[in-house]
């Protein structure tokens, strides 16, 4: 291919390839014959067009210019970029030249950094009808959502043998009064226990940032360290951990925050949780239970405990076997009848064994403890136990075990 007509015949062989531009026609040559550089390849057919004209095919031309367009959001590198890839026979480096020109004589103004850019959508104005319908959907749904959610359904799989479920609340992790020992024995011998489940009923920490941020950071054990002990606490029994109702300690977080911490624990773990109520519909074995679980309600009765739980029986939307509400610190396990069938008030207590509001008001100090109750598998039978440890020794004697059998580790 030295001489001019062998070059002449390998061009017109790719004339085809010709669309007005000598370096991207250059480009694509020097892919085919490299013995030549595109600069090799370009000065030849500058040569070549001079010396015969009429072997380039006319081609309309393109004002590439008129392509950058007047606005760009975005740097020029990017809009470079684009151009590139609409037209590839001009290098990025080219397009960045055309578009400085560009911006010199006032064609382009640039916006250099963005970080993001916003298509605001805009729908014209809705009728009052359409207005009132779309809330009416609205809040159908969110009231739909949030009594489902009330709502769960446990299946027991062993149905041949008694099962125990333990109920804890007001633990107060992180307070310097709460008897963590206890709780961490108490939580232990529920785990170790094949036929034993627990029910936390809220206020796991002590969390007092709600009147006291400053003071509750300051505190000996703070509550970001409050929360790492109660994962900790949550994680000791996940495995027999049934369901989370929160209590208002807990939930202190999330009022000021926007953040349930708690929540987000009983989420990762797959563990059944609602902030204020849960009503289980627990099936073991033939037999259907019905158990309502809050932290705390209205009609509390310093005389009576049971009386909140019966207020709730009798105002509630649940025909519960057993109602379970915390947050007052008084264990208490009573029985009472509605409609001809025995029911079961169950108040857990707390296992901070002093409070200092209750000692300045005159309350004795607390009791911790877990109550239990027992329920049979074939007949429609609860047995309810103040004490976790008697609980758990009626329940041996069911299942046929040593009374005092996982008592002692």
């Amino acid at each position: 291919m030295g001489q001019q007509s062998d070059y002449e015949r390998f061009v017109s062989q790719h004339i085809e390839q010709w669309n007005g531009n000598m370096v991207a026609f250059a480009r694509h040559l020097a892919l085919l014959d490299e013995t030549l550089s595109v600069e090799g390849h370009r000065m030849r057919l500058r040569k070549l067009r001079d010396d015969n004209p009429n072997l380039f095919p006319t081609i309309e031309v393109i004002d590439y210019d008129a392509h950058i367009p007047q606005q760009w959001d975005g740097t020029r590198k990017d809009l470079a970029r684009t151009l590139n890839r609409r037209f590839p026979e001009i290098s990025r480096a080219g397009w960045e030249s055309r578009i400085i020109r560009a911006e010199e004589r006032q064609a382009l103004t640039e916006f250099r950094n963005p970080d993001f850019i916003v298509n605001q959508l805009k729908k014209a104005a809705s009728s009052n009808e359409d207005l009132w319908a779309t809330i009416e959907a609205q809040s159908k749904k969110a009231i739909e959502s949030t009594e489902d959610a009330r709502w769960a359904t446990i299946h027991i799989n062993e149905s041949d043998r008694f099962i125990g479920i333990a109920f804890q609340s007001d633990q107060h992790i992180g307070n310097p009064f709460c008897d963590h020992e206890r709780l961490r024995l108490d939580t232990e011998l529920i785990v170790r226990h094949p036929d034993c489940y627990v029910i936390h009923a809220g206020d796991y920490i002590d969390n007092f940032v709600i009147d006291k941020p400053k003071p509750a950071m300051k505190a000996p054990i703070p509550p970001s360290v409050q929360w790492r002990l109660c994962e900790h606490y949550i994680n000791m029994s996940q495995d027999s951990l049934m369901a989370i109702v929160a209590g208002n300690h807990d939930l202190w977080t999330a009022s000021m925050t926007d953040y349930d911490p708690l929540k987000k624990m009983a989420q990762e773990r797959g563990i059944l949780y609602h902030a204020h109520e849960l009503n289980i519909r627990l099936i073991h074995g033939d037999i259907p239970y019905h158990l309502s679980i809050r932290h705390k309600r209205r009609g509390n009765s310093n005389i009576d405990p049971s009386r909140v739980v019966k207020k709730m029986w009798d105002d509630g939307e649940c025909d519960f076997d057993i109602g379970v509400i915390g947050h007052h610190h008084t264990p208490s396990v009573v029985p009472f009848t509605r409609h001809g069938i025995e029911r079961w008030s169950v108040r857990p207590g707390a296992y901070k064994i002093i409070d200092t509001f209750g000692e300045m008001c005159g309350f004795p100090r607390e009791r911790p403890t877990s109550p239990m109750i027992i329920l049979d598998p074939k007949t429609r039978d609860i047995q309810a136990f103040t004490d976790l440890r008697h609980g758990i020794r009626m329940l041996n004697a069911l299942n046929g075990r040593d009374a005092n059998a996982y008592l002692e580790q």
